[in-house]
């Protein structure tokens, strides 16, 4: 079972592996393939739907298990940009994600909207059903982020910029927190075509159902414990 930790918790080694397997993947062509899949769904029911959560849950689990297939012990990690929210932090250091804005032509403007909260984490975690969750966490948690690091980040083709994929982690680990303290609240459809059973665009194969126990994917997270 592979953790997903927070960025700040990567010893070197793993952080050098997880780097080392973006710069395997971008020479292959893999960044720029999922960048262009979500830019040609972006505006079909990716966002603002139901499918929101679960679409992008596969989507980052497929990206990890392209790293996987170089090195078998990464995960990957969150970015919670509740806690860490400023353009010093270690995350856009010259070792770590800030070496991809040059060579990978990211345009990042670092800074230029506000970050979520930790209160409105706390407020979005309490939602009662699943539809006022997911809307919530969408519109406010999940969207000053891209604009806050701005430049291909704030585009469609925002998984270009590998901070979307620390970005998803964490809106992923949210949904898996808001779940385990609601166990029993069901999967509610935002509109026709987008239920529990109906396929993820790109996947046809893949449904929600598919992918609503995150362990079951082979993968928890270090807020989990256990």
């Amino acid at each position: 079972m592979g953790i997903r930790k927070n960025y700040n918790s990567l010893t070197s080694e793993e952080r050098s592996r997880f780097v080392q397997g973006l710069h395997r993947l971008k020479d292959e062509g893999v960044v720029d393939d999922f960048a262009r899949m979500h830019a040609r769904h972006a505006q079909m029911g990716i966002h603002k739907s139901s499918h929101f959560l679960p679409w992008h849950r596969e989507f980052i689990y497929r990206f990890e298990k392209k790293l996987q297939a170089h090195y078998p012990s990464v995960s990957l990690p969150y970015w919670d940009s509740t806690v860490d929210r400023s353009s010093s932090d270690p995350l856009w250091k010259p070792d770590f994600l800030g070496q991809f804005n040059g060579p990978w032509r990211l345009n990042r403007v670092l800074g230029v909207v506000t970050l979520p909260t930790e209160a409105q984490v706390r407020a979005n975690q309490q939602r009662g059903t699943y539809s006022k969750f997911w809307r919530e966490l969408e519109s406010d948690i999940h969207n000053p982020p891209h604009n806050w690091v701005g430049g291909v980040m704030a585009s469609f083709t925002s998984p270009g910029d590998p901070v979307f994929f620390l970005h998803h982690s964490c809106i992923d680990m949210l949904w898996v927190r808001w779940r385990k303290s609601h166990p029993d609240v069901p999967f509610v459809a935002s509109r026709p075509g987008f239920g529990v059973n109906d396929p993820l665009m790109e996947w046809p194969n893949r449904t929600p159902a598919d992918v609503l126990d995150h362990t079951a994917l082979g993968y928890s997270y270090d807020i989990e414990g256990g």
